[in-house]
């Protein structure tokens, strides 16, 4: 596995870094697209990757060599996962959802409104 370049970097950084074309190399591509939108986020995003590229290199070629060995068991045989299944949540029987319940217009219980008591004269 020959990994990412220093040099590659550094040449896309200079000649289209405006345009993310560094972040795409080093496997950042939700940066990219966002340099590429904004012009290097008005080109402030572009020179301050002038002092990170170096780490982002290493970190792509650091993912470049564990990705496989995470991704295999002792045995290098490939490991697979399984989704597990998704969790139904369900009223219980005789209930009902949403805000019909709270009011069924019934006008049972409760205090307040016209009539009752008050003495006569």
């Amino acid at each position: 596995m020959a990994g990412r370049s220093y040099t590659t970097a550094w040449l896309l950084w200079a000649f289209f870094g405006w345009m993310g074309a560094h972040r795409f190399y080093v496997g950042h591509p939700a940066t990219g697209l966002a340099y590429l939108l904004t012009v290097g986020m008005c080109c402030v995003g572009w020179l301050c990757d002038a002092f990170s590229l170096v780490a982002l290199v290493d970190d792509a070629n650091a993912r470049d060599v564990l990705q496989p060995l995470l991704e295999t068991d002792s045995d290098g045989r490939r490991l697979t996962y399984s989704r597990p299944p998704p969790v139904v949540f369900a009223s219980p029987p005789g209930m009902r959802g949403g805000r019909d319940d709270l009011d069924d217009g019934s006008g049972g219980g409760g205090g307040g409104g016209d009539g009752g008591g008050g003495g006569g004269g």
